[in-house]
């Protein structure tokens, strides 16, 4: 359970932080917002969120957006955390200064009802990256480490500090989170009902801290679902949203006179914010005193923008030299490279089982195809070992990830949003964390089929042919984090499955080049099962091999070149498919990056 008395603890954090130099603390900071208006669009539909809100959270006041579900709670709060600026339109000023959405995001944490968090790494671990990559390099180690022990005392943390997050309880789970958004010590922090799923108990010791926070010069926004009056007592100011727009907004102890004046009588002993939801459900009867209300509101912030407009210090502060992020994209790169190599060795599914699957596979491979690449009485079975082989390999390595990467996609999108990134760097550290795994596996399962099927001892041909089948298992896992990320993960298996279909019909195997319709003859340039089949077939029968073994009276593809001829690859070049599968690899490379641009931009 949240330790009951925060400022032992909290105190020396804040001395901690500040004297690294990050952002945050020593200064009043003021967030003012002025007709905010946010539309979504679905389909040909278009529906507004939010109509016109106003309003003002300072620092050192713990601030509450309340209201019945489906009010814009939720809304509001995307909007003005900068995580939501597609359709909005409206200001959101600090001390009175347009920021740019660049330095916005620096002075900005955002903790999400929903904690999403990478399962096979631990409380303190978890801490320590967020740490590595939300403070500058120049902070000394033992000062980082110094500040996650403080954190995780803070939160009550300490008996789960070395357990795996997978582990963890729902109350641990959103503490954790809080605690990563501690470290950079953001100048505003919102919450999204940080209570849910808590108990009484632990509900106000985690608002009594965000109160404590708020104490130390920072602007804390809180949206809160049906407080208790114990713990809405802790909030200093509240802002009720009702149909997207405010119907209050001020201090706590003037909301039931404000109401009061409009004829709104809240009962005696009555939960002041459970009359709040009331009045701003929409089967409340009280229509016009509501619609009067609300106007009493936008006349009072109208009132406050002409007062600012008039001194003159409204601006557009514009800083493109100013960094976005606390450490170079090198060094964010290293860390979430360093981070997800941990997660994969921890992974069961991602490597022992991986590992001894493309083992045992071999083995099996090799047991069925024993002795049959050198037999010239075998060779259309020898041909269907390499179409079995890169149908293993294709399959084992696209759905390992196409299952992982949505859930490791949320967390991407949580860190990015909280300026922890950017997405370069973690895309290139999830191609280079997921790559030795991949590599080893199929380096395995290929050794132990090559030479149990007998095929040629040749350096060179064993390099052509590894690297062929290396080349497909790569395809693979691009293809299958690319469909990981577009599409949703109840589907993205089917759909890896239904789209590589028509790349194995193209291969050459099923059915020669030359007796394809000429409609269908260009789609097998676009296909990866072609250039790897075709190389494998290159690495094994072309180059001008001798004559193979043969057992029985006559073997008519007994030379090789026959074989090529039946397979309509005698004029085919093993460079030309070697260039075929990295322009592949390559676009795929390019399509996951746009796609996970655009997700972190929706």
């Amino acid at each position: 359970m949240v330790q009951a008395n925060f400022s032992e603890v909290i105190v020396p954090l804040k001395s901690i932080i500040e004297s690294n130099g990050t952002t945050g603390g020593g200064t009043s900071t003021c967030l003012r917002f002025e007709n905010l208006n946010y539309t979504v669009r679905h389909n040909t539909v278009s529906k507004c969120l939010l109509h016109n809100v106003s309003g003002t959270f300072r620092s050192g006041r713990l601030a509450a957006i309340v209201g019945p579900s489906g009010a814009g709670k939720s809304s509001l709060m995307n909007v003005l955390s900068g995580f939501r600026i597609s359709g909005v339109t409206g200001k959101i000023l600090i001390n009175e200064e347009q920021v740019d959405r660049r330095r916005y995001r620096r002075l900005v944490a955002y903790n999400e009802q929903d904690a999403d968090l990478l399962p096979n790494i631990t409380v303190r671990e978890t801490l320590v990256y967020t740490a590595d990559l939300k403070m500058p390099s120049r902070v000394p180690r033992i000062k980082k480490i110094q500040m996650v022990n403080e954190i995780i005392a803070l939160l009550g943390l300490q008996n789960c500090s070395e357990n795996q997050t997978r582990v963890l309880s729902g109350g641990e789970r959103k503490r954790l989170s809080i605690g990563q958004e501690l470290v950079s010590n953001p100048k505003i922090m919102f919450f999204d009902e940080p209570t849910s799923g808590l108990d009484s108990e632990s509900s106000y010791q985690v608002i009594s801290f965000l109160r404590q926070l708020s104490r130390q010069d920072r602007c804390v926004i809180s949206v809160i679902h049906q407080p208790s009056s114990d713990l809405l007592e802790l909030f200093d100011d509240i802002y009720v949203v009702t149909g997207g727009r405010c119907l209050y907004q001020g201090s706590l102890a003037d909301m039931i006179p404000t109401f009061a004046d409009e004829g709104l009588i809240c009962p005696q002993y009555y939960n002041r914010a459970d009359f709040a939801i009331k009045m701003a459900s929409k089967t409340n009867p009280e229509k016009e005193k509501i619609q009067k209300l609300m106007k009493r509101m936008e006349t009072a912030s109208l009132t406050h923008d002409s007062n600012t407009l008039q001194s003159g210090h409204t601006m557009v502060v514009e800083q493109k030299n100013v960094s976005q992020y606390a450490i170079s994209q090198w060094k964010q790169f290293s860390i979430l490279t360093h981070r997800t190599l941990l997660g994969t060795l921890r992974n069961f599914t991602l490597m022992v089982l991986r590992f001894i699957g493309h083992i045992m596979v071999g083995l099996i491979f090799g047991l069925v195809y024993f002795n049959v690449g050198n037999d010239g009485a075998k060779v259309i079975t020898n041909i269907a070992y390499f179409m079995a082989s890169l149908l293993f390999s294709v399959f084992a390595n696209s759905m390992t990830v196409v299952l992982t990467f949505p859930m490791e996609m949320a967390v991407f999108i949580r860190e990015y949003k909280g300026n922890s990134y950017s997405t370069t760097a973690y895309f290139f550290s999830k191609i280079v964390a997921d790559f030795p795994s991949m590599l080893g596996g199929i380096t395995l399962f290929q050794l132990i089929a090559y030479f149990m099927s007998d095929q040629p001892d040749d350096f060179m041909r064993i390099l052509m042919f590894w690297f062929m089948s290396f080349t497909m298992a790569w395809f693979a896992q691009v293809y299958g984090m690319l469909c990981g990320s577009i599409f949703p993960i109840e589907v993205s298996p089917f759909l890896v499955i239904v789209t590589l279909i028509p790349c194995i019909l193209f291969s050459g195997f099923f059915i020669r080049y030359d007796e394809l319709s000429v409609l269908f003859q260009p789609l097998t340039y676009l296909s990866p099962f072609r250039y790897t089949f075709e190389g494998m077939s290159l690495a094994i029968y072309g180059n001008n091999r001798t004559d193979l073994a043969c057992d029985e009276m006559f073997c008519y593809y007994r030379k090789s070149k026959r074989v090529l001829e039946m397979l309509d690859m005698e004029k085919s070049e093993f460079w030309t498919d070697v260039l075929g599968m990295l322009i592949i690899i390559v676009t795929l490379h390019v399509a996951l990056y746009v796609s996970l641009r655009c997700k972190v931009r929706r």
